[in-house]
């Protein structure tokens, strides 16, 4: 067999082990410069799906008060002169609402939606179960100004020192915003929304809130409440108009 015959037949039958080899390498090289990007964009989405979560509670927290003052804090307000009955509302923040500090600490646990109440805030754990990854929590700070006094519209009363409209400030933070081990917040932890300014592959992410919202909470209108908006809004008297409707005019409760 000619030399030149020998290098065909070897080249017919497959690769050489120096090619292998030399593609090996050439993959490995490959891999190992796309892995930090691939990290990045893993990271990235696992930190989208938080925000998003984070969006969601936060909804889900002005949802539940809201449903409270519709459902039970409107219909029978005095019953919320129970100290017990008003903690579940979230204390008075500071004023303006949006100075409201952040969080000193986690809550002890998941206490069954029940609020750990702090000096101008309130403090709840959620405990969310994420497919494909271990249970994550969230600490979720709700906050208010005074409001306005429930009216007892039975007894005509005004119900003095129980709310039914206020403005109301939720923040969502993740658990990485506090230290695993005293449960204490980060140095530095503040209240601006997490956002596209803030890179989410850089360690400081964790020291802002991951959704935060400002909302108004009010009582579900009724026909007098309607009908006394209508008559200021086409310029007449509202009294006068809405007679059928009268506002309460009795004793102030105390």
């Amino acid at each position: 067999m000619s030399k030149g015959q020998f290098w065909r037949q070897s080249a017919a039958e497959g690769f050489t082990l120096i090619e292998v080899l030399a593609s090996v390498i050439i993959v490995a090289l490959a891999m190992t410069a796309l892995a930090p990007a691939l990290t990045l964009v893993a990271y990235r989405r696992a930190m989208s799906e938080r925000v998003e979560l984070a969006n969601r509670l936060a909804q889900e927290e002005v949802d539940r008060i809201r449903t409270l003052v519709d459902i039970e804090l409107s219909a029978a307000p005095k019953a919320f002169q129970d100290p017990a009955q008003r903690d579940r509302l979230p204390r008075v923040g500071e004023d303006p609402l949006a100075n409201t500090p952040p969080p000193d600490e986690m809550p002890a646990d998941a206490n069954a939606g029940n609020y750990t109440h702090k000096d101008n805030y309130s403090l709840r754990l959620a405990q969310v179960q994420v497919p494909g990854r271990n249970p994550e929590e969230y600490v979720i700070q709700t906050f208010r100004d005074e409001g306005a006094p429930c009216i007892d519209r039975r007894e005509n009363r005004v119900i003095q020192g129980v709310p039914c409209s206020f403005r109301l400030g939720v923040r969502v933070y993740h658990r990485f915003s506090f230290d695993p081990d005293t449960r204490q917040a980060l140095p530095g932890l503040g209240t601006e929304l997490v956002s596209a300014n803030q890179n989410l592959a850089n360690a400081d992410v964790w020291l802002f809130p991951m959704a935060t919202s400002f909302v108004e909470i009010n009582p579900a209108a009724n026909l007098g409440d309607v009908c006394r908006q209508i008559a200021i809004t086409i310029g007449a008297d509202p009294i006068e108009r809405c007679r059928a409707f009268p506002l309460p005019v009795g004793p102030v409760e105390t």
